[in-house]
Protein backbone atom coordinates (compact mmCIF):
# COMPACT_ATOMS: atom_id res chain seq x y z
CA UNK A 1 0.00 0.00 0.00
CA UNK A 2 1.44 3.64 -1.08
CA UNK A 3 2.06 5.85 2.05
CA UNK A 4 0.00 8.68 0.30
CA UNK A 5 -3.54 6.21 -0.39
CA UNK A 6 -5.16 6.85 3.61
CA UNK A 7 -8.59 6.24 2.07
CA UNK A 8 -7.73 2.54 2.18
CA UNK A 9 -7.37 3.17 6.26
CA UNK A 10 -10.17 3.86 9.07
CA UNK A 11 -9.30 5.27 12.36
CA UNK A 12 -11.36 3.92 15.21
CA UNK A 13 -10.50 6.23 18.02
CA UNK A 14 -11.76 4.25 21.45
CA UNK A 15 -13.04 5.40 24.36
CA UNK A 16 -13.26 8.27 26.42
CA UNK A 17 -13.06 11.38 25.54
CA UNK A 18 -13.32 12.87 29.50
CA UNK A 19 -12.37 11.20 32.69
CA UNK A 20 -15.31 8.37 32.87
CA UNK A 21 -15.77 7.90 36.94
CA UNK A 22 -12.19 7.45 38.58
CA UNK A 23 -10.33 7.40 35.48
CA UNK A 24 -9.02 10.88 34.39
CA UNK A 25 -8.38 11.67 31.21
CA UNK A 26 -5.84 14.41 29.84
CA UNK A 27 -7.63 17.63 28.96
CA UNK A 28 -8.48 17.81 25.21
CA UNK A 29 -6.32 15.12 24.79
CA UNK A 30 -8.62 13.38 22.35
CA UNK A 31 -9.54 16.42 20.12
CA UNK A 32 -5.45 16.25 19.80
CA UNK A 33 -5.70 12.51 18.75
CA UNK A 34 -8.55 13.41 16.21
CA UNK A 35 -6.20 16.35 14.79
CA UNK A 36 -3.46 14.19 14.53
CA UNK A 37 -5.00 11.73 12.14
CA UNK A 38 -6.38 14.59 10.01
CA UNK A 39 -2.59 15.79 9.76
CA UNK A 40 -0.96 12.41 9.13
CA UNK A 41 -3.51 10.42 7.17
CA UNK A 42 -5.23 12.88 5.46
CA UNK A 43 -7.99 11.24 3.50
CA UNK A 44 -8.76 8.05 6.10
CA UNK A 45 -11.90 7.77 7.73
CA UNK A 46 -11.91 8.77 11.44
CA UNK A 47 -14.80 6.23 13.49
CA UNK A 48 -15.01 7.65 16.77
CA UNK A 49 -16.31 5.24 19.51
CA UNK A 50 -16.94 6.37 22.96
CA UNK A 51 -20.23 6.29 25.05
CA UNK A 52 -23.24 8.01 25.85
CA UNK A 53 -23.73 11.33 27.55
CA UNK A 54 -20.16 12.50 26.64
CA UNK A 55 -19.59 16.18 25.64
CA UNK A 56 -18.16 16.15 21.88
CA UNK A 57 -18.25 19.56 21.11
CA UNK A 58 -15.18 20.74 18.74
CA UNK A 59 -14.03 17.25 18.24
CA UNK A 60 -13.20 16.59 14.03
CA UNK A 61 -14.71 13.07 13.60
CA UNK A 62 -16.83 11.08 9.97
CA UNK A 63 -18.75 8.45 11.98
CA UNK A 64 -20.06 8.09 15.86
CA UNK A 65 -20.65 4.80 17.50
CA UNK A 66 -22.35 5.67 20.98
CA UNK A 67 -21.55 2.41 22.82
CA UNK A 68 -23.31 0.89 26.08
CA UNK A 69 -21.13 0.58 28.61
CA UNK A 70 -20.78 -2.68 30.21
CA UNK A 71 -19.08 -1.27 33.04
CA UNK A 72 -15.85 -2.88 35.25
CA UNK A 73 -15.27 -6.08 35.28
CA UNK A 74 -13.70 -8.10 37.86
CA UNK A 75 -10.73 -10.31 37.71
CA UNK A 76 -9.54 -10.83 41.20
CA UNK A 77 -9.72 -9.55 45.05
CA UNK A 78 -7.59 -7.31 47.25
CA UNK A 79 -6.65 -8.01 50.73
CA UNK A 80 -9.41 -6.80 52.82
CA UNK A 81 -11.54 -8.94 50.09
CA UNK A 82 -12.39 -5.74 48.50
CA UNK A 83 -13.10 -6.67 44.24
CA UNK A 84 -10.27 -5.36 41.83
CA UNK A 85 -12.19 -3.74 38.77
CA UNK A 86 -11.04 -3.16 35.36
CA UNK A 87 -11.75 -1.51 31.75
CA UNK A 88 -11.52 -4.93 29.85
CA UNK A 89 -14.82 -4.84 28.62
CA UNK A 90 -14.76 -1.11 28.25
CA UNK A 91 -12.08 -1.83 25.50
CA UNK A 92 -13.40 -4.76 23.95
CA UNK A 93 -17.29 -2.81 23.41
CA UNK A 94 -15.62 0.59 22.23
CA UNK A 95 -13.30 -0.88 20.18
CA UNK A 96 -15.13 -3.96 18.19
CA UNK A 97 -18.10 -1.54 18.13
CA UNK A 98 -15.97 0.98 16.03
CA UNK A 99 -13.97 -2.20 14.02
CA UNK A 100 -17.63 -3.38 12.71
CA UNK A 101 -18.23 0.46 11.20
CA UNK A 102 -15.41 -0.08 9.54
CA UNK A 103 -15.91 -0.71 5.30
CA UNK A 104 -11.80 0.45 4.24
CA UNK A 105 -9.01 -2.47 4.05
CA UNK A 106 -6.69 -1.20 6.58
CA UNK A 107 -7.94 -0.09 10.30
CA UNK A 108 -6.31 1.58 12.70
CA UNK A 109 -7.09 1.27 16.54
CA UNK A 110 -6.13 4.05 18.65
CA UNK A 111 -6.83 5.11 22.17
CA UNK A 112 -8.69 8.51 22.69
CA UNK A 113 -5.57 9.61 24.98
CA UNK A 114 -3.08 8.82 22.42
CA UNK A 115 -2.46 10.50 19.07
CA UNK A 116 0.12 10.23 15.87
CA UNK A 117 3.21 11.80 15.36
CA UNK A 118 4.00 10.60 12.04
CA UNK A 119 2.29 7.69 9.78
CA UNK A 120 5.75 5.81 9.92
CA UNK A 121 3.30 2.04 10.53
CA UNK A 122 2.38 2.31 7.24
CA UNK A 123 5.51 1.64 5.88
CA UNK A 124 6.79 -0.16 8.58
CA UNK A 125 4.06 -2.88 7.84
CA UNK A 126 5.27 -4.05 4.65
CA UNK A 127 8.78 -4.77 5.25
CA UNK A 128 9.16 -7.74 6.91
CA UNK A 129 7.28 -10.01 4.17
CA UNK A 130 8.73 -13.13 5.00
CA UNK A 131 6.37 -15.83 7.40
CA UNK A 132 7.03 -19.49 8.17
CA UNK A 133 3.72 -21.50 8.34
CA UNK A 134 3.71 -22.65 12.19
CA UNK A 135 1.24 -20.10 14.17
CA UNK A 136 0.46 -17.92 10.99
CA UNK A 137 -3.12 -16.56 11.65
CA UNK A 138 -2.98 -13.28 10.92
CA UNK A 139 -3.68 -12.49 7.53
CA UNK A 140 -1.15 -9.85 7.09
CA UNK A 141 1.08 -8.18 9.48
CA UNK A 142 -0.35 -6.54 12.42
CA UNK A 143 1.87 -3.31 13.72
CA UNK A 144 1.81 -3.06 17.43
CA UNK A 145 3.42 -0.84 19.69
CA UNK A 146 5.80 -2.51 22.61
CA UNK A 147 4.67 -0.21 25.39
CA UNK A 148 3.44 -3.12 27.74
CA UNK A 149 4.23 -5.83 25.15
CA UNK A 150 6.51 -7.05 28.17
CA UNK A 151 9.35 -9.36 28.13
CA UNK A 152 10.18 -9.31 31.50
CA UNK A 153 7.51 -9.25 34.52
CA UNK A 154 8.22 -9.53 38.28
CA UNK A 155 12.07 -10.06 37.17
CA UNK A 156 10.73 -12.98 35.09
CA UNK A 157 10.57 -14.00 31.36
CA UNK A 158 6.47 -13.79 30.31
CA UNK A 159 4.63 -15.24 27.43
CA UNK A 160 2.50 -13.46 25.39
CA UNK A 161 2.02 -9.99 26.95
CA UNK A 162 1.04 -7.73 23.70
CA UNK A 163 0.35 -4.37 24.12
CA UNK A 164 -2.87 -2.94 23.37
CA UNK A 165 -2.21 0.65 22.37
CA UNK A 166 -2.07 0.43 19.01
CA UNK A 167 -3.01 -1.80 16.20
CA UNK A 168 -2.70 -1.06 12.67
CA UNK A 169 -3.20 -3.95 9.55
CA UNK A 170 -5.84 -5.55 7.57
CA UNK A 171 -9.69 -4.77 9.24
CA UNK A 172 -9.94 -8.54 9.13
CA UNK A 173 -7.02 -9.10 11.48
CA UNK A 174 -7.96 -6.14 13.63
CA UNK A 175 -11.50 -8.02 13.77
CA UNK A 176 -9.82 -11.16 14.48
CA UNK A 177 -7.95 -9.45 17.19
CA UNK A 178 -11.04 -7.55 18.63
CA UNK A 179 -13.97 -9.58 18.11
CA UNK A 180 -13.92 -11.34 21.64
CA UNK A 181 -15.79 -12.30 24.47
CA UNK A 182 -16.75 -10.12 27.30
CA UNK A 183 -14.39 -11.10 30.71
CA UNK A 184 -16.84 -12.57 32.82
CA UNK A 185 -16.66 -11.42 36.65
CA UNK A 186 -15.02 -13.95 38.92
CA UNK A 187 -16.77 -15.03 42.44
CA UNK A 188 -14.91 -15.72 45.30
CA UNK A 189 -14.84 -18.70 46.25
CA UNK A 190 -13.86 -18.71 50.08
CA UNK A 191 -12.04 -16.24 52.36
CA UNK A 192 -8.81 -16.50 50.50
CA UNK A 193 -9.34 -17.27 47.25
CA UNK A 194 -8.49 -14.29 45.66
CA UNK A 195 -8.09 -15.13 41.65
CA UNK A 196 -8.51 -17.78 39.66
CA UNK A 197 -4.66 -17.51 39.40
CA UNK A 198 -3.88 -17.50 43.27
CA UNK A 199 -1.26 -18.12 44.66
CA UNK A 200 0.41 -17.33 41.36
CA UNK A 201 -0.05 -14.18 40.27
CA UNK A 202 -3.17 -13.84 37.46
CA UNK A 203 -2.11 -13.43 33.86
CA UNK A 204 -2.22 -9.50 32.46
CA UNK A 205 -5.42 -8.10 30.75
CA UNK A 206 -3.13 -7.88 27.74
CA UNK A 207 -2.08 -11.24 27.89
CA UNK A 208 -5.83 -12.44 28.08
CA UNK A 209 -6.83 -10.42 25.24
CA UNK A 210 -3.88 -11.79 23.21
CA UNK A 211 -4.61 -15.81 24.03
CA UNK A 212 -8.33 -15.49 23.32
CA UNK A 213 -7.65 -14.15 19.51
CA UNK A 214 -4.98 -17.32 19.74
CA UNK A 215 -7.04 -19.39 20.42
CA UNK A 216 -9.94 -18.95 17.70
CA UNK A 217 -7.31 -20.99 15.76
CA UNK A 218 -5.10 -22.75 18.46
CA UNK A 219 -7.26 -23.70 21.98
CA UNK A 220 -4.37 -25.55 23.19
CA UNK A 221 -2.58 -21.80 23.75
CA UNK A 222 -3.05 -21.80 27.20
CA UNK A 223 -1.32 -19.24 30.11
CA UNK A 224 -1.89 -20.78 33.88
CA UNK A 225 -0.67 -17.60 35.07
CA UNK A 226 1.34 -14.46 34.69
CA UNK A 227 4.62 -15.78 35.08
CA UNK A 228 3.56 -19.50 33.36
CA UNK A 229 7.07 -19.29 30.88
CA UNK A 230 8.09 -22.76 30.11
CA UNK A 231 10.35 -22.90 27.13
CA UNK A 232 7.22 -24.89 25.24
CA UNK A 233 4.86 -21.46 26.20
CA UNK A 234 7.97 -19.17 25.61
CA UNK A 235 8.68 -20.53 21.94
CA UNK A 236 4.86 -20.53 21.34
CA UNK A 237 4.46 -16.54 22.23
CA UNK A 238 7.81 -16.05 20.25
CA UNK A 239 6.77 -17.04 16.80
CA UNK A 240 2.98 -15.97 17.43
CA UNK A 241 5.34 -12.09 17.79
CA UNK A 242 6.95 -13.07 15.05
CA UNK A 243 4.78 -14.08 12.64
CA UNK A 244 1.49 -12.56 13.00
CA UNK A 245 3.08 -8.71 14.18
CA UNK A 246 5.33 -6.11 13.87
CA UNK A 247 6.34 -4.61 17.47
CA UNK A 248 8.48 -1.47 17.71
CA UNK A 249 8.37 1.73 20.18
CA UNK A 250 5.73 4.49 19.88
CA UNK A 251 8.56 6.48 18.67
CA UNK A 252 9.46 4.43 15.46
CA UNK A 253 5.74 3.34 14.94
CA UNK A 254 4.90 7.38 14.90
CA UNK A 255 2.56 7.13 18.21
CA UNK A 256 2.57 9.41 21.53
CA UNK A 257 1.15 8.17 24.24
CA UNK A 258 0.07 11.41 26.06
CA UNK A 259 1.25 12.92 29.23
CA UNK A 260 -0.32 10.09 31.29
CA UNK A 261 1.92 7.54 29.87
CA UNK A 262 4.65 9.85 29.54
CA UNK A 263 5.39 12.10 32.76
CA UNK A 264 7.85 10.11 34.60
CA UNK A 265 5.02 9.22 37.41
CA UNK A 266 4.20 5.68 35.73
CA UNK A 267 6.54 2.47 35.87
CA UNK A 268 6.04 2.78 31.75
CA UNK A 269 7.35 6.34 31.14
CA UNK A 270 10.62 5.38 33.55
CA UNK A 271 13.93 3.22 32.05
CA UNK A 272 12.37 1.15 35.64
CA UNK A 273 9.22 -0.06 33.48
CA UNK A 274 10.76 0.61 29.35
CA UNK A 275 13.51 -1.84 30.12
CA UNK A 276 10.85 -4.25 30.53
CA UNK A 277 9.53 -4.25 27.37
CA UNK A 278 10.42 -5.77 23.95
CA UNK A 279 12.48 -3.86 22.38
CA UNK A 280 12.13 -3.53 17.86
CA UNK A 281 15.81 -5.07 17.68
CA UNK A 282 15.00 -8.25 19.66
CA UNK A 283 11.53 -8.68 17.38
CA UNK A 284 13.64 -8.72 14.47
CA UNK A 285 15.66 -10.95 16.13
CA UNK A 286 12.55 -13.47 16.74
CA UNK A 287 11.89 -12.21 12.55
CA UNK A 288 15.05 -13.44 11.46
CA UNK A 289 15.21 -16.59 13.90
CA UNK A 290 11.52 -17.97 12.71
CA UNK A 291 10.79 -16.14 9.18
CA UNK A 292 13.58 -15.15 7.16
CA UNK A 293 17.64 -16.28 8.61
CA UNK A 294 18.56 -14.25 5.33
CA UNK A 295 17.55 -11.02 7.45
CA UNK A 296 20.89 -8.54 7.92
CA UNK A 297 19.74 -6.54 11.54
CA UNK A 298 21.74 -3.55 12.03
CA UNK A 299 24.02 -4.40 15.06
CA UNK A 300 23.04 -1.95 17.84
CA UNK A 301 25.95 -2.49 19.81
CA UNK A 302 25.29 0.53 21.60
CA UNK A 303 21.98 0.37 22.20
CA UNK A 304 21.88 -3.60 22.92
CA UNK A 305 24.29 -3.00 26.28
CA UNK A 306 22.70 0.19 27.38
CA UNK A 307 19.45 -2.48 27.09
CA UNK A 308 21.25 -5.25 28.87
CA UNK A 309 22.84 -3.07 31.80
CA UNK A 310 19.53 -1.33 32.36
CA UNK A 311 18.00 -5.28 32.99
CA UNK A 312 20.92 -5.87 35.28
CA UNK A 313 20.06 -3.13 37.35
CA UNK A 314 15.90 -2.57 37.15
CA UNK A 315 14.89 -6.39 36.19
CA UNK A 316 17.02 -9.36 37.36
CA UNK A 317 17.04 -7.66 41.33
CA UNK A 318 13.57 -8.09 41.15
CA UNK A 319 13.48 -11.62 40.26
CA UNK A 320 14.39 -12.46 44.04
CA UNK A 321 12.01 -9.96 45.57
CA UNK A 322 8.92 -11.29 43.29
CA UNK A 323 10.03 -15.22 44.73
CA UNK A 324 9.97 -14.39 47.83
CA UNK A 325 7.29 -12.65 47.88
CA UNK A 326 5.43 -15.59 45.99
CA UNK A 327 6.48 -17.89 48.44
CA UNK A 328 4.54 -16.12 51.26
CA UNK A 329 1.57 -16.07 49.08
CA UNK A 330 1.61 -19.72 49.20
CA UNK A 331 2.73 -20.10 52.55
CA UNK A 332 0.72 -17.97 53.85
CA UNK A 333 -2.12 -18.11 51.39
CA UNK A 334 -2.62 -13.84 51.19
CA UNK A 335 -3.28 -11.68 48.20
Amino acid sequence: MKNKIYTDISVVVQGPVQSLGNRGQEEGITKKCLNSVRAYLPGAKIILSTWHNQNLDGLDYDELVLCEDPGQNIRKYNKDGSPKYYNNNRQIVSTLEGLKRVTTKYAIKLRSDNYLTSNNFISLQTQFPARSNKYRYLKERVVTANAFTRKYAKGQKVAFHLSDFFYFGLTGDLLTLWDLPLVKDYKKKSEHDFSPSHPNYITDCTQLFWLQALQKFEPSITLEHLLDNSKEKSKQSDICYANNLIISSPEEIGLNLGEKFSNGKVRISRERGKCAHIYFHEWQDLYKKYCDPTFNIEPAYILRFKLFINRLKYIFPVYFEAKIRQLKRKKYNVS
